[in-house]
């Protein structure tokens, strides 16, 4: 039979075992928040870097864009009217939509107001 003294020491050890598993269970906490975190800051850091460099390749991209039709604007400026009219006739049956006929139309009254 175990003496009051015995149960005592043992009741101590349990509540200080007690004690330990609730400083540990908060030591984990904290690290798994401190983890989280930091995850979290690595993904918002890496998300910035991306919007950053899309911005920058459409940048780039618009820019050559712009490069070539003016290199192809050149190019026309020099051609023959037939080649102009054959080009023409190519581009629009390149188009894909009507909103992109429609567009060429438009363009197309305007150049005529201004020939004409």
């Amino acid at each position: 039979m175990a003496t009051q003294t015995e149960e005592q020491t043992v009741v101590t050890h349990l509540e200080q075992a007690v004690e330990d598993l609730n400083e540990a269970r908060q030591q984990a906490s904290e690290e798994a928040r401190s983890a989280i975190d930091s995850a979290l800051s690595r993904s918002r850091e890496a998300l910035d870097d991306l919007r950053s460099d899309a911005k920058e390749r459409t940048v780039n991209l618009r820019n050559r864009a712009e490069e070539r039709a003016a290199e192809w604007q050149k190019t026309l400026e020099g051609a023959t009217e037939d080649m102009r009219r054959e080009l023409g006739v190519r581009a629009v049956h390149a188009q894909r939509t009507e909103d992109a006929l429609d567009a060429m139309a438009e363009q197309i009254k305007q150049q005529k107001k201004h020939v004409g």
